[in-house]
C-alpha cells in the first residue's frame, strides 16, 4: 500500500469565531449548539480552539463546562470531543478575565462538510457569555 510520504499543509487560513449566548447541560450533541468551524472543500485542520468569558463590562463570571462537537460529514451528528473548565473569575483593569483553550499537537483533521460545534453548561447562576476562537486553514 503506497503512503503519502509529502507532507501537505493548509492552503487557506481559516481562524472564525462565534459568541456562545445561551447554556446547554446536554453532552449528547442535543440542545443549543453554536457553530465555530466548517471544514472547507478539500478538508481542514483545527490545531486550536480558545474559549473566553466575554462579559461586557468588567466583573464576576460564571465557573463553566465549556464542549466541542464534531460532527459527521453531513453536518449532523454531533459528537463529543473535549471538554474544558472555565473558571470563575473577577476581572478588572489589574485582573485578567477566564480563559482555556485546546491546543491539539497535530491539529483536528476534518474532512469535507464536517463542523466543529461549541456549547456552554453554566455551573453558576450567572448569565454571561463565552467567546470562542479557532485557529486552523482549509486544505
Amino acid at each position: 500500500m503506497p503512503a503519502n510520504t509529502s507532507p501537505i499543509f493548509t492552503a487557506v487560513p481559516n481562524t472564525p469565531s462565534v459568541t456562545i449566548t445561551a447554556a446547554n447541560t446536554a453532552r449528547d450533541g442535543s440542545g443549543t449548539l453554536f457553530t465555530l468551524f466548517t471544514a472547507g472543500a478539500n478538508g481542514s485542520l483545527v490545531t486550536s480552539i480558545t474559549f473566553t468569558n466575554a462579559q461586557a463590562a468588567a466583573g464576576a463570571s460564571a465557573l463553566k463546562v465549556v464542549r466541542i462537537f464534531i460532527t459527521d460529514t453531513a453536518g449532523a451528528n454531533p459528537k463529543l470531543f473535549q471538554e474544558l473548565l472555565l473558571p470563575a473569575v473577577t476581572a478588572s483593569n489589574t485582573v485578567i478575565g477566564a480563559t482555556v483553550s485546546a491546543n491539539i499537537a497535530n491539529g483536528i483533521p476534518l474532512k469535507a462538510g464536517q463542523i466543529i460545534k461549541v456549547a456552554q453548561s453554566l455551573c453558576a447562576t450567572i448569565a454571561d457569555n463565552t467567546d470562542v476562537f479557532a485557529i486552523g486553514g482549509d486544505y
